[in-house]
Formats: C-alpha cells, structure tokens, sequence
C-alpha cells in the first residue's frame, strides 16, 4: 500500500486557499457585524484597491 504525500507546491496552494477562505470568511462576518440590525443589507464587496488610474485626467 503506497501512502500518497503531498508536494509542496500542492501543500503551498491549500494553505493559500485555505488562508483566502478565513479572510473571505472574516470579511464576511465584518459585513454581518456592521448591517446589524438585519434590517440592511449585507455588503461584502469592497472597491478594487488596484484599479486603474483614469487616463484622462
């Protein structure tokens, strides 16, 4: 029986994902903190912090 171990690009990329899902998950859940009561809706989105500069000004 082989024992399957995980390269570390392969173990790189799970703790990547895993981290981006707590940050998404704490997002999340700072939405829901801040639109209490439930009266208001959840925002999750935030405005790109890369966006492009306007060319014409």
């Amino acid at each position: 029986m082989s024992k399957k171990t995980s390269s570390p690009k392969s173990a790189k990329s799970a703790k990547e994902a895993e981290a981006e899902k707590r940050k998404l998950d704490e997002e999340l859940d700072e939405a829901l903190r801040e639109t209490f009561p439930a009266s208001d809706p959840v925002k999750l989105t935030q405005p790109d912090p890369h966006a492009e500069p306007d060319p014409e000004t």
